[in-house]
């Protein structure tokens, strides 16, 4: 969690958000240990969903596993689903959706020092590779290899009948 910090700047609410996302998961895990686990970890997990969406507009739920020196710049609106999988040094801004697509519940696999722009969307059973940015306002629908610059997709206009 001090790598956590020391990459947050130790500014307020990133270094908050981390925290309260480092403690929920840890309870997240626990809770599938025991039933008795289950009786302290998952009012923890409730406490950690109402301040985090209701209060502060954030959605990163305890199930997703996130790696080392996870940093948060300017976490409003972000949603990161509970399968999604992220490696170390992974730095995200406001906007960010990651996700599953449909009724399928795989979700993206992130790699080590993965940059995500505002606004971006990424969904569906892809991977990204490691030492990735990925531009603001970008939808990754497709894996993208290591060392790679993703950039926005040209928008289409599709003629409704």
């Amino acid at each position: 969690m001090l790598d956590d910090l020391r990459a947050n700047s130790w500014s307020l609410r990133p270094c908050c958000m981390v925290l309260a996302y480092r403690i929920a998961h840890f309870c997240s895990v626990w809770r599938k240990k025991s039933v008795i686990n289950n009786l302290w970890a998952a009012p923890i997990i409730l406490l950690y969903r109402f301040f985090t969406e209701c209060l502060f507009g954030y959605e990163i739920q305890a199930g997703a596993t996130i790696g080392r020196r996870f940093t948060i710049h300017h976490g409003y609106a972000v949603v990161i689903n509970k399968f999604v999988v992220a490696g170390d040094d992974f730095t995200i801004r406001h906007g960010v959706t990651i996700g599953n697509r449909g009724k399928s519940l795989a979700c993206p696999v992130i790699g080590n020092g993965v940059e995500l722009g505002a606004n971006v969307v990424i969904i569906g059973d892809i991977t990204l590779g490691n030492n990735v940015i990925v531009g603001a306002g970008s939808v990754v629908l497709d894996s993208v290899p290591d060392d790679a610059l993703v950039v926005g997709q040209k928008a289409q206009i599709k003629v409704l009948k």
